[in-house]
């Protein structure tokens, strides 16, 4: 069975999804599944992991029923054009079941060096495109998005959101580069991160940039501990998860005597964490139901000690903007203590089934602790924890760098 000329596709379409803003990834995954359907055999009995990740997302899904608001699963017509998946619970599912089609696809598929040059082509095609994007976004703009004032504001949203999934995607390039190039790989690699660093900059792409000391962080964790480095890296993931009320309430505490010192963006992202803490209490052990926290509306104008540090046009902006802007807070607040714990299980038993580090070739096992770090980064700043373009991309990196691994290993055979 070869997945390799299917994910190949998807690798084509990449640089085209994320300049658009990363939402089309979702498509992109559903299609790439229908072809891993076609494919992929599951395995019986399916792993601990994979157990504890469908019961997480069993939870997730039953919390839409006792959400705030109306529940629905469509809306509009298919023969109109109007058709529309209304329930989160139904999307979350979908996005489990394709990323769990692309990963197992990739497993299984025999090798395919045409396919894996191909991939990594087309991501060095995305890193040269944000590294340019900084110095030439007035043409890039007007040439995608056209003059609508509204529109070049969504494009530029949008080249933000391109950074972010570079930064997903830059653990996978750099590490071929390194060990397939050597000398000339390590050169070129450092070139292509100093650009990615710049544009992040000029772009004032903040997540992705620290998505770089994320990456940066996990490879050391992983050389360092060539034996264990994945189960640490996962079960710290897993412990930041479990315990995230408690670590974020002391983080507040104590940045507290700086905050006057603090920008105003970064202090409204304390304020919205704050926020969301105090409501966890109101449904500590189920959560508040799926997308809960879009629901809450209250404003800096029923906090008049935080508006007074804010320019006046805050008053009427939500302190909690749809979403906390960190996924863990939101996992407790949405799906609660259980469902926290669960998804901790799940990463702890995916740390315990991968392989060792010192059991894979270095550019796959460096290529997975980037991929890791940089994920937990923008999971820790940028998206709702139900973003199905960022899931949707993750799911993809994982299949490109799973289908390395099998062509590199089937070289040495």
């Amino acid at each position: 069975m070869n997945f390799g000329p299917a994910l190949a596709v998807a690798f084509v379409l990449w640089p085209v999804m994320a300049v658009l803003g990363g939402q089309g990834f979702a498509p992109l995954l559903g299609l790439t599944s229908l072809a891993a359907l076609a494919l992929a055999r599951p395995r019986l009995p399916p792993a601990a992991f994979a157990l504890v990740g469908f019961a997480f997302t069993g939870w997730v899904v039953a919390s839409e029923f006792w959400a705030p608001g109306e529940l629905a699963l469509t809306s509009g017509n298919l023969l109109e054009g109007t058709f529309a998946v209304e329930s989160g619970s139904l999307a979350t599912a979908s996005l489990a079941l394709s990323s769990c089609l692309v990963v197992a696809a990739a497993l299984q598929s025999a090798p395919a060096p045409r396919a894996s040059g191909i991939i990594v082509a087309m991501l060095a095609v995305h890193t040269a495109w944000v590294i340019a994007s900084p110095y030439t976004s007035g043409f890039l703009l007007s040439a995608v998005y056209g003059e609508d004032p509204k529109r070049l504001q969504e494009g530029a949203q949008n080249f933000g959101r391109s950074a972010n999934t570079l930064a997903l995607a830059l653990p996978l390039l750099l590490s071929m580069l390194v060990f397939r190039w050597k000398i000339a790989g390590i050169v070129l690699s450092l070139l292509l991160l100093g650009g990615a660093a710049m544009a992040y900059l000029k772009l004032d792409a903040q997540a992705a940039l620290m998505a770089l000391g994320g990456t940066a962080s996990a490879i050391v964790l992983v050389a360092v501990l060539p034996q264990n480095g994945f189960r640490w890296l996962l079960g710290g993931l897993a412990g930041y998860i479990a315990a995230a009320p408690v670590l974020f309430a002391l983080l507040l505490r104590a940045l507290e005597p700086f905050s006057q010192s603090l920008p105003a963006s970064f202090r409204s992202r304390l304020w919205s964490w704050e926020v969301v803490i105090g409501r966890m209490t109101e449904a500590p052990f189920m959560g508040q139901g799926l997308y809960a926290t879009r629901e809450w509306r209250e404003t800096y104008a029923t906090r008049p000690e935080w508006l007074a540090q804010l320019p006046d046009f805050w008053k009427d902006y939500p302190i909690v903007p749809g979403h906390p802007h960190n996924m863990a807070l939101q996992i407790w607040a949405e799906t609660g203590m259980v469902g926290a714990v669960i998804a901790a299980l799940s990463l702890v038993a995916l740390g315990f089934h991968l392989p060792r580090p010192e059991e894979l070739r270095p550019e796959t096992r460096f290529a997975v602790a980037g991929l890791t770090g940089a994920a937990a980064v923008i999971f820790s700043f940028a998206y709702s924890a139900w973003n199905e373009g960022f899931w949707s991309s993750v799911a993809i990196a994982a299949a490109g760098i799973i289908l390395w691994h099998r062509t590199l290993k089937g070289a040495e055979a």
